[in-house]
Parts: structure tokens; sequence; C-alpha cells
């Protein structure tokens, strides 16, 4: 059995001013920091193999924070979780294209079909690579979604909300996948 926590990020600015952010490199706030540490801690209680990041700096920063408190010492950067091309919505505030983007009708933008085979298919790497380990990735709202809804469509879309640093676990038992939770955000603060 191979066991994965997919972790969202903590906050950015843009999220918290609800603008829709994409592949630009956007920080953590202070709040996104605080709640990196939060979600380590919370991480911290189990036994993890390695961590792997999306190459964005609030992926990297949040998958710090985790490899601090869980004492692993190496990040593996993935470009395969990287967040979603978002084309010309990027940037935009949420509310003015949030049902383009579910439509699939942004110029520009990764569809949900791509991006679904591309982070499914980092995942399914990472798996054969980390067969029997016990894994962090540590990814973006849609990736996440996406990985979520390849597995089970009936629990997970991209319309289902997922908080900052939240965590997301799966696992792949002879060689099927299950959602054993997701959106676990309590300690949070």
């Amino acid at each position: 059995m191979t066991e994965i926590c997919l972790v969202r990020h903590g906050q950015t600015d843009w999220n918290f001013n609800n603008i829709i952010q994409g592949r630009e490199d956007i920080p953590l706030n202070d709040i996104g920091k605080r709640q990196a540490i939060d979600s380590a801690h919370f991480l911290s209680a189990e036994k993890w193999d390695a961590i792997i990041s999306s190459p964005l700096v609030r992926a990297k920063e949040t998958a710090k924070a985790i490899a601090e408190f869980s004492k692993i010492d190496t990040i593996i950067e993935d470009e395969g979780f990287i967040e979603r091309e978002f084309g010309e919505a990027s940037g935009k505030p949420i509310s003015d294209v949030r049902e383009r983007i579910y439509n699939d009708e942004i110029i520009g933008m990764e569809t949900s079909n791509q991006l679904m085979e591309r982070a499914f298919h980092a995942l399914e790497e990472i798996a054969l690579n980390h067969d029997g380990e016990r894994i962090i990735i540590v990814a973006h709202s849609h990736t996440i979604k996406a990985i979520l809804h390849r597995i089970d469509p009936n629990k997970v879309n991209f319309r289902t909300s997922l908080n900052n640093a939240c965590a997301n676990y799966i696992e792949l038992i002879d060689g099927k996948w299950k959602i054993k939770a997701f959106n676990i955000s309590d300690h949070i603060k």
C-alpha cells in the first residue's frame, strides 16, 4: 500500500483577495505562513518517507515548514504538480470567471481533462517510484481537485472547496486508488 497526503499550500494575498492565481509565483502571506506551520505540526504526528512539492514558491514554502517539523531533509520538486494554467483568467476576480472556468471556456486555460491527465500521470509516477511509502505532496487547489476527481468523481469535482493548507489523504492498494479523506483543515487556526 502506498499512502499519499495531498496538501494545499497556505494562503497568499491573491487567495485572500479572491483573485485567480495560476502559475504566477505568489509567496505565502503572514496568514499562509502560520497555516503552513499549523499543517506541519498536524502532519508531524505521522511518519512520512518523502515530501514532494510543486515548484511554485507558495507550495515550496509550505513544504519547507512540513519538512522541518517532519524531520525530512530533502524536498523533491515536481513540475507535474504545478497549478493549472488559467490563461486569460489569471489575475482576475474569481467571481468574474468562476463559471467560465468550470465550463472550460477560458482562452489559454489548461482544460479540466488536460489538468487531470497531467496531475494524475505525475501522481502515478510518484507511486511507482515510492511504492509502499507514505508521501506528502504539496500542491494547489485545482491540481489536487483534478487528482481527487480522477480517483472518485462522485466525491470531488472542480466546484469542491479545498481550504488553504488542508490535508487530503489517498491510498493505492492493489493498483486501485481510493480517497480516504479530503479537505481536512480543523487543525488550521
